[in-house]
């Protein structure tokens, strides 16, 4: 029949691929009205709506209020410039003029700042303005916000505080890099000096009357490197006592293997808190200042920000020094840092653990079995010196190993070498151990997550009063993701139907005012 032989067509039809769609092209033609709002474009689960839900901004007012007249134009909100700084170091965007154009265009940033589609961005300018008008304390209560906010989400409890310290590439170039001599205010004006060079020497003779001119002296190149490695050669505190930069003066010579020779700032950070989630203290200095040296400023911070007491400091080797062990114990704190001491002396001989220490007759036990006797106490040091009798060494077979030809071998022993070997003992154990084994994941990845996603790698600014804003900026943002984070895993667990609307404002509320009542 007629509908047989039909469906057979068709059916073999699909058998041979020759059901083939048309191509498809969009034509796109604007509308001149739209029915729409930003808050219908922008998703429950998008990280800034769950910023706006857990934070009140509201706290600004009060922080900003006394550095505005009470006459003149308005400003721009301050909590919209704060807002706006956070939306930079939360996606990484380290140019403040392609922030605001950033802006412009995202629909989420203009309903996180509270722009409409038709309303005109703010000049990048305002963030400058904003800094300097505010200064570094505005900050520092900006960031004690983000310690609060991970207190509520149950992240911040006492316990051990890790401590350690990262350089951050300066916004300058070695090229930069003159004299200091260079920068002393010169005697004349530039309008001065010309006319007094110009009075002193006279114009140079005309031959075939053409004007001799001396050539130009261009910037050699084979100079700038010969004078790059002059430096690396050089310790670093003797080439910054002789170099400084123009462009950004505060910022300091550094050299190391993973970084290369550069100009840097330092980073000190403490975490602390539940698994060391919360970061608590950011102080930056120079790039030479040594981490070991900041120990108790990072630990006084955490305290002051925190109102919490800091019962036991982790930390690297870098830290084991005596006066770090003297102040944490007059602090009551547990000092979980290994000793920075040498396993072998100057030069590849023996170092002090290969002599061994008897209390009860304060006397050294060499490798040959000489008893090596108190000689010498240097007061500036706080050291005790000991030495064998003279002309044991010099017939010691064990002599080239222990120290070099013609020398007498000299052990020292701190005053306080209790605090040492307390340390020691403290690593040693089970707890030392798991601790120092948590720390290189805990504060090595703030690190890690400040320069790879929030721009922490290099600095945005030059001066370290602003190095240290944009410190405290990029671990604000590091604290608020994770208390969102937390949040959002407490609601899953008090209504689990509700976990594809958990960072809606209400649910976030929700889980706020359950925290608090309990």
């Amino acid at each position: 029949s007629t509908s047989v032989r039909l469906f057979d067509i068709i059916r073999q039809y699909h058998r041979e691929g020759r059901h083939k769609h048309m191509m498809g092209k969009r034509v796109f033609a604007p509308k001149l009205y739209y029915q729409l709002s930003l808050d219908q474009l922008v998703p429950q689960n998008h990280i800034l709506r769950q910023i706006a839900s857990t934070v009140d901004f509201s706290f600004v007012y009060p922080l900003a209020k006394s550095h505005y007249s009470y006459t003149g134009q308005p400003s721009v909100d301050p909590v919209v410039i704060f807002k706006t700084m956070l939306i930079g170091y939360l996606y990484g965007i380290t140019s403040e003029r392609r922030l605001m154009g950033e802006i412009q265009v995202n629909l989420a940033y203009r309903w996180f700042l509270g722009y409409d589609l038709d309303e005109l961005i703010p000049d990048h300018s305002v963030l400058t303005k904003a800094r300097s008008r505010f200064g570094v304390s505005v900050f520092e209560k900006f960031f004690e916000r983000s310690i609060q906010i991970c207190a509520q989400a149950g992240l911040l409890t006492e316990g051990p505080v890790y401590v350690d310290a990262t350089h951050v590439t300066a916004a300058a170039s070695l090229d930069s890099l003159v004299k200091r001599e260079e920068t002393v205010k010169p005697p004349y004006s530039a309008k001065d000096f010309i006319r007094k060079v110009y009075n002193e020497n006279q114009p140079p003779p005309e031959v075939d009357g053409t004007v001799k001119q001396m050539p130009a002296t261009a910037p050699n190149r084979e100079s700038k490197d010969r004078h790059h490695t002059e430096m690396k050669g050089k310790p670093q505190g003797k080439t910054n006592e002789k170099y400084v930069s123009r462009t950004d003066p505060e910022a300091t010579v550094v050299h190391n293997a993973r970084g290369g020779l550069r100009l840097a700032y330092k980073a000190h950070v403490a975490v602390s808190g539940k698994r060391g989630l919360v970061v608590t203290a950011a102080i930056a200095t120079t790039g030479i200042t040594g981490e070991e040296h900041l120990l108790n400023d990072v630990l006084q911070s955490h305290t002051r920000h925190t109102g919490m007491p800091v019962k036991q400091a982790v930390a690297d080797t870098r830290y084991g020094m005596l006066a770090n062990y003297t102040t944490l114990e007059q602090a009551g704190i547990a000092a979980f840092i290994p000793p920075h001491d040498r396993t072998n002396g100057v030069n590849g001989f023996w170092g002090r653990d290969h002599f061994r220490y008897v209390p009860e007759q304060d006397v050294y036990l060499c490798p040959a079995g000489q008893s090596m006797k108190c000689f010498g106490i240097s007061l500036g040091k706080k050291r005790v010196l000991y030495r064998c009798d003279p002309g044991i060494c010099r017939v010691c077979q064990s002599h080239n190993k222990c120290t070099p030809p013609g020398n007498p071998r000299t052990v020292t022993r701190f005053f306080d070498q209790r605090l040492i070997e307390e340390a020691k003992e403290r690593i040693e154990s089970p707890v030392g151990k798991e601790l120092i084994r948590q720390r290189k994941t805990r504060i090595e990845g703030i690190f890690a997550l400040g320069k790879e996603l929030h721009g922490l790698r290099r600095t945005r600014l030059m001066g370290r009063w602003k190095v240290q804003i944009q410190l405290w900026m990029t671990v604000t943002v590091i604290n608020l993701k994770r208390a969102i984070k937390a949040l959002t895993a407490r609601l899953e667990r008090v209504d689990p139907k509700r976990t594809n609307n958990s960072s809606s404002p209400i649910a976030i509320t929700v889980v706020l005012s359950f925290i608090a009542a309990n």
